[in-house]
């Protein structure tokens, strides 16, 4: 498993036990009051879930396990090259969409609660960035494994 890969199902699974324990906190918070302020951590907990575990988790499964790009003879070689990560895409672009996505998360999960018990309008701004980040996020995976997209033995 290539380590980009191994990074994203890391900290997918991170993001996963977060989310457990907010979840947990708020079951919790049903028959014991917890605060009348952990109820607005429900802006945290569903990006965490939503999009720190399960779109990273399936990221990161697709950069591992989506077919490679096509190998190309070396110039002096009729052999193909080894199959390895460059065949996979742009590695610098991979952690790219790893930061973008991770900002854009934290940007939601921390300034939207902080918005609803502040009312600071610098919160509100901050949580609207979290959008162009994980929209941004989105397009570089998208234009990393676009080629790798193709019907079976094809290229």
């Amino acid at each position: 498993m290539p380590t980009t890969s191994r990074v994203f199902f890391k900290t997918a699974f991170a993001y996963l036990i977060l989310g457990a324990i907010l979840g947990m906190l708020f079951l919790i918070h049903r028959w014991l009051p917890l605060g009348d302020k952990l109820l607005t951590l429900r802006a945290s907990h569903i990006p965490f879930l939503l999009i720190g575990w399960l779109t990273q988790f399936i990221m990161g499964g697709a950069w591992w396990l989506l077919p490679p790009l096509p190998s190309r003879p070396l110039p002096d070689d009729t052999r193909p090259e080894r199959r390895g990560q460059h065949q996979r895409g742009s590695e610098p672009l991979f952690w790219t969409t790893f930061v973008l996505l991770n900002i854009g998360i934290w940007l939601q999960a921390l300034f939207a609660p902080l918005y609803s018990w502040t009312h600071q309008e610098t919160f509100r701004i901050l949580d609207s960035l979290s959008g162009p980040f994980l929209v941004a996020a989105v397009l570089t995976f998208v234009l990393n494994v676009w080629a790798r997209v193709r019907a079976l033995g094809k290229g």
